[in-house]
């Protein structure tokens, strides 16, 4: 099997835009209206065959819409592999340029000498395109208004060319009419309007071009997926794969991992590094702690220029070049995908080994669970009695030690936004006391909640809410209209919900309610480590808001002290986009 890159360049598909193209603007001459007047009527050129263009037509051709006459449609028939033309496959051509030099400050071209470069372009691969254009009439004046505009441009050939590059040496073709079909009057069949169809085939040269190679100085920098600039914008090619006809250069090279800290990024050793007793290069060698310089160094390796790899692919133009940085977010549909954060990188003046990234603010992800005032060790820093309602903190240690268990017998959901726990004991709870159920069958209504109301020594009730945005916890806000929380991913649909619940069977067919009876700053709060806590004005205590051990999917959240934003990952917080990337996690725009 041939070891050859991916690569696509719409080469065919800008033949197929070009005969579109060939064949548009055509008119014909319609009779005098009332006013004894006529008019000029350009005839659309669509891309399809007859099988879609006879289908539109008959869709559309009822009393309620008039059937849209005269219309081309043009397509590929066939494409066949001409031994013919086959030339030398094993030459290469070879020329050299010399750019213009470029100033990257005032992004102008200047009249000094830039860098040369020697381009070698592979023996293309000849074709022959066979394509077909149907012209669709309702009467006999209008299929030879057209077809006499269109048959005199063909004697004996039409010239036709893809691009004004110059470099490309297959540009130039053209266009041969092969075959007439003048008449097919059968569509639509039980129709009093007959719509007669004219068949023209026509025969294209073509050659297919495999990438060049750009060399600089000896040393090849870069493949060249593509070498042309087409604009196909303005031609209807409905039914042809969309997307522009230039490409870009995007590589993750040389298995390096990134990391980014703020506005620096840089590059990180192989995961499997070389050694230099096998040759390897030294950058990729990771130092001992007594060779190390930094504690950096001893966790990533030797710091590598970044001129040291780029020199082979490419220059850094500032304010242009990117690096893309993948993360995933979670869809309106709760699901996970990848998507993102781009930023754009320059030079550093004096750190060889870092480049400038600058993030661009559109390509961070949303915040799906609100702010947070700060990061706290609950352990170490407690709750000063000044604080404000909505106050909330995301915590790096547990709360509540001494756990007392509340035996639940069932709980019931009036099919609004109101759970209710029917206890076999006295449970000894007050409103806003925090409490974390688990065992209940369906598990949504598992989580650490804040009791509502206490109805009764035995009952107690807790608020859910209707699920309305991807998030399984607070991306919508929980705090109901007397400040206690439904948190932890407590959410109910009401047109799906099955009450009362029950213990579930693997866990013994039990519901356990667990709550703090130790005496804590915190009062009886049972949060976990990662929860988001936050306090509650109206009960004068603390509730948990995001219970990290009921969310596995990726949320985000906003430091508000420091601006950072944090990852959920579904098993621990981390820096939204700062932080390392793997080889693959990472692109390089240049």
């Amino acid at each position: 099997m041939a070891n050859i890159s991916h690569f696509y360049d719409a080469q065919i598909r800008r033949y197929i835009v070009q005969f579109v193209r060939m064949m548009s603007n055509f008119q014909y001459l319609t009779g005098k209206d009332g006013d004894n007047s006529t008019d000029l009527i350009k005839v659309p050129v669509r891309y399809g065959d007859i099988n879609r263009q006879v289908a539109n037509i008959l869709r559309q051709g009822s009393e309620n819409a008039l059937v849209s006459v005269p219309q081309m449609a043009a397509y590929i028939t066939n494409l066949t592999y001409n031994r013919d033309r086959v030339l030398e496959p094993t030459h290469i051509s070879k020329i050299h340029v010399r750019e213009r030099g470029y100033n990257s400050e005032t992004k102008t071209y200047d009249t000094t000498q830039g860098n040369q470069h020697t381009i070698e372009r592979i023996m293309p691969v000849p074709f022959d395109l066979t394509m077909n254009c149907d012209l669709f009439s309702n009467n006999t004046d209008q299929k030879l208004q057209i077809l006499e505009q269109l048959l005199v441009l063909f004697n004996p050939a039409l010239e036709l060319q893809t691009t004004d590059n110059w470099v490309d040496w297959t540009s130039l073709s053209y266009v041969e009419l092969t075959d007439i079909t003048f008449s097919s009057r059968t569509i639509p069949q039980g129709t009093d309007d007959e719509i007669d169809v004219a068949s023209l085939q026509f025969t294209i040269p073509i050659y297919l071009t495999p990438p060049a190679k750009i060399k600089k100085l000896g040393v090849i920098e870069k493949i060249v997926a593509s070498v042309y600039n087409e604009d196909a914008s303005a031609v209807d090619v409905n039914g042809i794969i969309g997307g522009d006809l230039l490409s870009r250069q995007e590589i993750t090279f040389g298995n390096y991992g990134l990391y980014v800290e703020g506005n620096r990024a840089r590059l990180l050793q192989s995961k499997d590094p070389l050694t230099e007793s096998s040759g390897g290069d030294a950058a990729h060698v990771s130092p001992t702690r007594e060779t190390a310089k930094t504690d950096t160094q001893l966790v990533y390796g030797r710091e590598i220029p970044w001129a040291k790899v780029l020199g082979v692919y490419g220059k850094i133009t500032a304010g242009l070049s990117k690096i893309k940085l993948e993360t995933a977010i979670t869809t309106a549909q709760n699901e996970d995908t990848i998507t993102y954060v781009t930023g754009t990188i320059a030079e550093h003046p004096t750190e060889a080994h870092q480049l400038l990234f600058t993030v661009d603010a559109d390509s961070i992800p949303t915040d799906s669970v609100p702010q947070f005032t700060k990061i706290i060790d609950p352990t170490q820093t407690k709750p000063t009695g000044s604080e404000v309602d909505g106050q909330r903190y995301l915590i790096t240690q547990p709360i509540g030690t001494s756990l007392h268990d509340i035996k639940i017998n069932k709980i019931e959901h009036d099919g609004t936004v109101t759970a209710t726990v029917t206890c076999d004991l006295a449970h000894g709870l007050a409103v806003g006391d925090t409490v974390r159920i688990t065992g209940a069958d369906p598990a949504y209504y598992n989580g650490t909640i804040g009791v509502s109301t206490v109805p009764s020594t035995t009952t107690f009730t807790y608020k859910t809410v209707i699920p309305t945005s991807a998030a399984a916890s607070s991306s919508v806000p929980t705090a109901d209209t007397d400040k206690t929380t439904a948190a932890g991913g407590i959410y109910v649909d009401i047109t799906n919900v099955v009450s009362p619940a029950v213990g579930s069977v693997g866990l013994g067919s039990t519901i356990v309610g667990q709550t703090n009876r130790g005496p804590s700053a915190w009062g009886n709060l049972v949060a976990s480590e990662s929860d988001i806590i936050q306090y509650n004005a109206d009960t004068d205590k603390w509730n948990v808001d995001f219970d990290s051990s009921n969310v596995s999917n990726v949320q985000y959240a906003t430091n508000n002290t420091s601006g950072i934003q944090f990852k959920w990952t579904g098993t621990q917080w981390q820096k939204s986009w700062e932080g390392e990337y793997a080889p693959g996690d990472w692109v390089l725009d240049l």
